[in-house]
């Protein structure tokens, strides 16, 4: 099903998601190790937030980025736990993140591999908003948020990613709208991943 435009002076309908990783590299067996999600529909916010055990030992670069450690996530569920109840919170909403490749292709890359049936996944993309539309010196979330002088209780974790762009989405909407861009189409995630073979 393909979503209305969304309406930049009200947006409805979507889920802002954020995730945290193992790694970098979706070829090199990096995993989600932590994943958030806020809904937003007819006014009701609802939220998701779960470390992920990733079945791996945590890179100590990684750990330093975002604190979380291999003894936060051994008794937390693993992504197989969960995919279905993440697969069912986010179908049939426009999702919203930072650089919205990264954390679909990840989220795609796991729900696929527990033989759930994808949800169909539109997005609008924050950094894509920034870069076309805006000039800020720099479109990494954090900066942005400096530059907007909004307050970042915790930098990368991922509810506080979520909260973080859901403040600046608010101002890049509503700039939007005094623009006169008064809606926004999502993009369609085109999920290349194939179902594993047993």
């Amino acid at each position: 099903m393909i979503p209305p435009l969304m309406r930049t002076n009200n947006p409805n309908n979507i889920v802002y998601l954020d995730i945290e990783t193992t790694g970098l590299s979706l070829s090199q067996g990096a995993r989600i190790c932590e994943i958030a999600m806020l809904k937003v529909s007819d006014g009701i916010e609802t939220t998701f937030n779960q470390l992920i055990n990733p079945n791996q030992l945590m890179p100590e670069l990684c750990s330093k980025i975002h604190g979380i450690t291999d003894d936060m996530l051994k008794d937390s569920p693993k992504f197989a736990d969960v995919a279905q109840e993440v697969a069912n919170f986010i179908d049939g909403f426009v999702l919203i993140c930072h650089n919205a490749s990264f954390d679909l292709n990840f989220i795609s890359k796991e729900i696929m591999e527990n033989y759930i049936q994808p949800p169909e996944m539109y997005f609008i993309d924050t950094l894509t908003i920034s870069r076309q539309y805006f000039s800020f010196s720099s479109n990494k979330l954090g900066n942005i948020a400096e530059i907007l002088d909004i307050e970042v209780k915790e930098q990368h974790r991922a509810m506080a990613d979520v909260l973080t762009m859901q403040s600046i989405s608010k101002y890049l909407f509503n700039n939007l709208y005094r623009k006169g861009i008064d809606t926004l189409e999502p993009s369609y995630f085109e999920q290349s991943l194939t179902y594993p073979t047993i």
